[in-house]
């Protein structure tokens, strides 16, 4: 009988995260899933202190190997790029992680990476939803160390959607579907040479808009939550179901 994959997600700090309830439902195979988050139960969210957090990631995923897990997938994208100043720095952090544990390990900032060259995009839109203003350059700055032509960026308050001084406590861990679709057409339409969508912020949930999303923009979306999933289903060659839009044709 063949073994069942057990996929263990490293979850932010003091967040509920819907990742490991979530991914079974956008693969046609039976998986089963473990959880592990970082315990700071206190963070501040700073770049400078997700810099920081290596030692923890690394006992989380040992933690998860120890559980039984086949892979271990961390969730949030700013874990690998933060302050990162080469491509290979962020993936030192992601290598850390899988040398500490001994089980393949994924990184969402990684995966956004990966998905893109997969689809063999490099003019990209950059939606960064509710991150504030250092979290957006940091971010796009990675992307551009990536060798992506960011040709458009923004956030909620750069799009009209929040009030400029909006913090992330506010608008980042309760985005609507409503809020997200309305910010993805707003950069859709502020770019429209664009290859392709992407979409930041782990709070900012696509699963359930993504498909019809790509069909309003016309263009790939790639969006932290979903292109983990991808990212996953490609390691352990599960079978993505047509829920993750453009992502279930990519291999």
């Amino acid at each position: 009988m063949k073994k069942i994959p057990t996929i263990g997600f490293i979850s932010a700090p003091a967040w509920f995260d819907p990742a490991p309830s979530e991914f079974s439902k956008v693969v046609v195979e039976e998986v089963s899933t473990q959880q592990a988050p970082l315990l700071l139960p206190e963070f501040d969210y700073r770049l400078k202190s997700i810099t920081s957090v290596q030692n923890e990631l690394n006992l989380c995923a040992r933690s998860l190997k120890a559980s039984g897990c086949d892979l271990v997938a961390q969730v949030g994208s700013p874990f690998a790029w933060a302050n990162a100043t080469s491509e290979a720095e962020a993936r030192s952090r992601n290598k850390a992680m899988m040398t500490s544990a001994h089980v393949p390990t994924l990184m969402t900032g990684l995966a956004i990476v990966d998905g893109l060259r997969a689809l063999g995009i490099t003019k990209v839109a950059v939606n960064c939803t509710y991150y504030e203003s250092d979290w957006r350059d940091g971010f796009s700055a990675f992307l551009r160390l990536c060798g992506f032509n960011t040709i458009h960026v923004s956030t909620l308050a750069d799009q009209g959607l929040i009030a400029p001084s909006a913090k992330m406590a506010d608008y980042g861990w309760p985005m609507t579907p409503k809020l997200a679709s309305k910010s993805i057409l707003a950069v859709a339409e502020a770019s429209p040479d664009a290859e392709a969508i992407v979409v930041t912020g782990a709070g900012t949930r696509t699963l359930d808009i993504l498909a019809h999303m790509e069909v309003q923009t016309k263009r790939p979306i790639i969006a932290a939550d979903t292109i983990l999933y991808w990212a996953i289903a490609r390691e352990l060659d599960l079978t993505l179901l047509p829920v993750m839009g453009s992502l279930s044709n990519l291999t």
